[in-house]
């Protein structure tokens, strides 16, 4: 069967974001095989290089507010797609109606519920956005949705009643950017880099403060050995007031958003992300990648990746105390903080970037042939 025209919509292509990353990964592997276009917003020109067989169609969008960029570049998206006529068409998310394929990243109703007493804002957007998201999912075109994790996909059916063709494909990861620091040396190199003097052990938390941060500082206290580092784009401010109140400001380093986010990684020992809602979160396997022991929210999608235990702990985000407990075991234990790292970076050599666009391709393959009852993804 000859290879469709598959155009990829998402909002902006870049690899700061999630869905961009897993955009641009998914493309740099397979645009060989098809004639592939990408319609978004915006663009990182550097990306637009490196996927030079792929074209680029710009798509205009309202930006000064966030629901306003939503709708907008849903309208003039599907404008966009109309005028291009491609075989067949993948879209991130509630970016285009007239999607073949969908790739779920986001459940915007678990989302505010999950997360309702932390972020107004999320619950706003949720009210606007959760009836067009009910409507999306269930319009006749969409023939088969991509989710990343399993919780997903029930919540998916739930939420929204899907009932079609659906494919579990974890997001990859990078194991050769995303790796262990050489040595000793190399580790107290970057931590002087960062801003943390020395040895010792370092926490690490990367991501929405929303999906932690406060309970991580939290246990800071009891663990005077330890330092905390922060890399996130959010405002640090209050979590620097709550750091200050327990007497463990100078124990922690807010890094700020950084575009080389695997260098904080190899300065850490310890992954804490005990986020209550995560689809899926990058930044686990990308910590798992780099051998560190991670301790990680039970509902967040790449905890299905882990054995409890063997490569990674599971946090009950209802019961503060699992997170001191595990917290407790990886720090007084050299052994089995290091023992848990090799097995966490042994578990996500089986989910690298090719693996996901290889199962990404199927599903392609399976929209795009007439009566298919499509393939299941399997972790």
């Amino acid at each position: 069967m000859a290879a469709p025209d598959i155009a990829l919509v998402i909002h902006d292509l870049n690899l700061t974001n999630g869905q961009g990353r897993y955009v641009v990964e998914i493309l740099r592997r397979l645009q060989s095989r098809a004639r592939f276009s990408v319609f978004s917003n915006t663009a990182d020109p550097a990306v637009l290089r490196d996927l030079s067989a792929v074209q680029w169609v710009h798509v205009p969008a309202w930006r000064r507010r966030y629901i306003g960029a939503v709708f907008s570049f849903l309208a003039l998206s599907q404008l966009a797609v109309r005028r291009a006529r491609p075989g067949l068409i993948h879209a991130q998310g509630l970016s285009c109606w007239s999607a073949d394929v969908v790739t779920v990243h986001m459940i915007n109703a678990v989302r505010a519920r999950k997360l309702a007493s932390r972020q107004q804002r999320a619950r706003v957007f949720s009210a606007i956005v959760t009836p067009i998201e009910h409507s999306f999912y269930r319009q006749s075109r969409a023939r088969h949705a991509i989710v990343m994790s399993r919780r997903l996909g029930t919540e998916l059916a739930a939420e929204y009643g899907w009932n079609r063709p659906l494919s579990v494909i974890p997001h990859g990861t990078d194991t050769g950017v995303f790796r262990p620091a050489r040595d000793e040396a190399e580790k107290l190199e970057l931590r002087g880099r960062l801003g943390i003097p020395g040895p010792g052990l370092v926490w690490l938390f990367v991501g929405e403060a929303v999906k932690g941060l406060k309970e991580t500082i939290a246990e800071l206290p009891r663990f005077p050995q330890a330092r905390l580092l922060v890399v996130s784009r959010s405002d640090p401010e209050p979590y620097r007031m709550q750091a200050e109140v327990l007497g463990v400001a100078h124990r922690v380093v807010f890094a700020g958003f950084t575009p080389e986010p695997e260098v904080a990684y190899r300065a850490a020992d310890i992954f804490v992300y005990p986020s209550p809602y995560e689809p899926f979160g990058m930044v686990v396997t990308e910590a798992m990648s780099s051998g560190l022991a991670c301790i990680v929210g039970s509902e967040v999608g790449a905890a299905e990746l882990m054995t409890h235990g063997v490569d990674g702990y599971l946090f009950d985000p209802t019961d503060s105390a699992s997170l001191h407990r595990y917290l407790e075991t990886l720090s007084g234990d050299s052994g089995t903080l290091r023992r848990v790292g090799i097995a966490a970076r042994n578990t996500i050599a089986h989910h690298d970037w090719n693996a996901c666009a290889e199962a990404t391709w199927q599903v392609y393959q399976a929209a795009s042939s007439t009566g298919s009852t499509g393939v299941s993804g399997l972790l």
